[in-house]
């Protein structure tokens, strides 16, 4: 009798941990009625929340051994799914929608984007058995709130999507925080505060000043907490090189 209750605790833990993983996709519904609207600061915030539970959900998976309990339900497809509408469909639509780059690339720009990161999303080895992806992830979303950070031209904006757009298909070793058995927690708990520093600094450049006076602080951390990441990405380049010498 116990037993059979204490399977059907962990059943349910692992269906709530998928019913949060599909949240996401009502953030992605929010997102684009936003976009529709031209509500800018909305449109982020649904995004930075689907974000967040994008963050989290992984390690409530593993932690909650959902293939174990909830085999019937493929997490890792769930979460794709939401995850390329989030990273890179929707991004796509904030590119045109909201002139980050310049008006004759309105439409190519996004079309390159969406035709690369879909075959990423469907190539079989973009992971390798260390958490690191093949090339430059998928993460537009997360571009998007940087370009809005820093407020860049649109030339400079589309500079930056293109050298981006060449790093995906360049065979470099990016960390994925999260799951990166090195520095896992130390990376995870990083990225959390890369997240709340980067929405905050995202607010302030959609004029919600409500932390001016900080505004000079935050920005230093956040471009140090950025700057960990690239040294991370390229200490891991530099090992991984070293192992096949």
């Amino acid at each position: 009798m116990k037993k059979n209750f204490l399977l059907n605790i962990n059943v349910i833990k692992a269906y709530l941990v998928h019913l949060l993983t599909g949240t996401g996709i009502l953030m992605s519904f929010f997102s684009i009625i936003s976009i529709i609207n031209e509500e800018k600061l909305l449109t982020f915030l649904f995004l930075i929340i689907a974000l967040f539970i994008d963050v989290i959900d992984g390690n409530l998976a593993r932690k909650y051994n959902v293939k174990k309990f909830c085999p019937n339900v493929d997490g890792l497809m769930l979460d794709s799914i939401v995850d390329y509408i989030n990273y890179v469909f929707i991004p796509c639509i904030i590119i045109y929608k909201f002139n980050y780059v310049p008006e004759q690339f309105v439409i190519i720009l996004p079309i390159l984007i969406l035709s690369i990161s879909l075959f990423s999303f469907s190539y079989l080895k973009v992971m390798t058995e260390n958490y690191l992806y093949i090339g430059f992830p998928s993460i537009w979303n997360v571009i998007i709130i940087y370009l809005s950070i820093l407020d860049l031209n649109v030339w400079n904006n589309l500079f930056i999507l293109v050298i981006l757009i060449i790093l995906k298909v360049i065979p470099i070793k990016v960390i994925h925080p999260m799951r990166y058995k090195y520095h896992k927690i130390k990376n995870s708990i990083i990225a959390i505060g890369l997240i709340f520093i980067s929405l905050i600094l995202l607010l302030n450049s959609l004029n919600i000043n409500f932390l001016d006076e900080f505004k000079s602080m935050f920005e230093i951390i956040w471009y140090v907490l950025n700057a960990y990441f690239i040294m991370f990405v390229i200490w891991i380049n530099l090992n991984f090189k070293k192992r096949l010498s």
